[in-house]
């Protein structure tokens, strides 16, 4: 559930970001641009980014650590 619930997150941050990209408008200078203010989707852009982070951040923690099946296997 917890590797799901990540990769939602994640997809949705990913989609966030693209969508402050796309839909920014042509006179302002960059989405990421926060000197642009807010017509340039800069919070928009930024917290994307922050939804992405967190995703796969779950969706991270939610693997088993490196080796971790090999010594379940070893110790039963």
């Amino acid at each position: 559930m917890k590797r799901t619930l990540g990769l939602i997150i994640t997809l949705l941050g990913i989609l966030i970001v693209v969508g402050a990209f796309v839909f920014t408008p042509d006179h302002a200078l960059n989405a990421a641009d926060s000197g642009s203010g807010i017509s340039a989707s800069a919070g928009l852009a930024y917290g994307g980014f922050i939804t992405f982070g967190v995703g796969i951040v779950l969706y991270i923690s939610s693997l088993p650590l490196a080796g971790e099946k090999r010594q379940q296997r070893q110790n039963s």
